[in-house]
């Protein structure tokens, strides 16, 4: 049986998650509901429709191609142009009206697809890999919510020895958790927040389950960089932030745990409204680099070895 999946973009000659030059494929569905995630067209497991209004002339060509009315034109007031209203409760994301519109306004985020189409466009790059050192890693969204197609992918690229990561919020169950580290050579596991309390708040799930498999993967030495969001008012607590590093020294049972802190950004925030929800972050500035270098040093402090990675830095 041909395994089937659902992806929103895959990036071709990425330098910035894992060694080497990568690709990078970003699965559909992911348990958190981060309050500052920059791919939210990532959160749900079904494809979406984005509408950017700003690249919208009133056209309306898209309307005719929508067999389903989930598009209506809105005749604008004196002085303004009509506007594209989506009723998403109608629509069913078969992609016509993206197919329609001259102006690149209407985009669908996820494409089915099978592993085979995949690795297909994986190992057109087999050689920058073997020259780079480099390979895939799965993003997303996470992974372990498609685990059948995720592996797929996965035992594809180690049959040709092509070097494998993995991002992931780390709420997953262990024995899934298990099974993806068989095809794995490197894992990039995300703290959001120590306090069980305030990871509620912030994700919409408790840290449990990712506190778990944390202390799982130090304990067998499993290659992992562990990865703090810097989010200002939210996750920068400097007395938080040394709890993660101490619990991540605490735990190790090998070589010291490697952090990459990642400074909150503010370029998915138009994404938000192209699918129709409110971005609850718009006061919130990134940290600058004083502040992140500040926390750095109280992680250095503890024993981490520590880099920041991300926009600005």
């Amino acid at each position: 049986m041909r395994v089937m999946g659902t992806v929103f973009d895959i990036q071709k000659f990425s330098v910035h998650d894992g060694p080497g030059i990568r690709t990078l494929v970003f699965l559909k569905g992911c348990p958190l509901r981060c309050r500052w995630c920059s791919n939210p067209e990532s959160q749900k497991a079904k494809k979406e429709l984005l509408f950017y209004a700003s690249k919208c002339d009133g056209c309306g060509k898209c309307l005719a191609a929508c067999e389903y009315g989930a598009l209506t034109l809105r005749k604008g007031k004196k002085g303004e142009e009509a506007s594209l209203h989506v009723d998403r409760r109608k629509c069913r994301t078969r992609g016509r009206c993206v197919a329609a519109c001259p102006h690149d306004a209407l985009k669908l985020a996820g494409t089915e697809m099978r592993v085979e189409e995949v690795f297909g466009l994986i190992k057109k790059d087999y050689l920058f890999y073997f020259t780079s050192g480099g390979g895939v890693t799965l993003g997303g969204g996470e992974p372990t919510a498609q685990p059948e197609f995720s592996l797929g992918i996965l035992k594809k690229c180690k049959s040709l020895g092509i070097h494998t990561a993995m991002e992931t919020c780390g709420h997953v169950e262990r024995l899934v958790l298990r099974r993806f580290m068989d095809y794995l050579d490197l894992i990039h596991f995300d703290i959001k927040h120590i306090d069980p309390v305030q990871h509620l708040r912030l994700t919409g799930v408790t840290n449990e389950a990712i506190i778990r498999n944390a202390r799982m993967l130090l304990k067998e030495q499993f290659p992992t960089i562990f990865r703090i969001p810097i989010v200002p008012g939210l996750t920068d607590d400097e007395s938080a932030v040394r709890k993660t590093g101490q619990f991540l020294m605490k735990a190790r049972r090998g070589e010291v745990p490697i952090v990459e802190l990642l400074p909150y950004h503010k370029l998915g925030m138009t994404k938000y409204g192209a699918l129709g929800r409110q971005y609850s972050l718009i006061g919130v500035a990134p940290p600058t680099e004083t502040s992140v270098q500040a926390l750095k040093l109280v992680l250095e402090s503890e024993g981490l070895s520590v880099r920041i990675e991300g926009f600005g830095f």
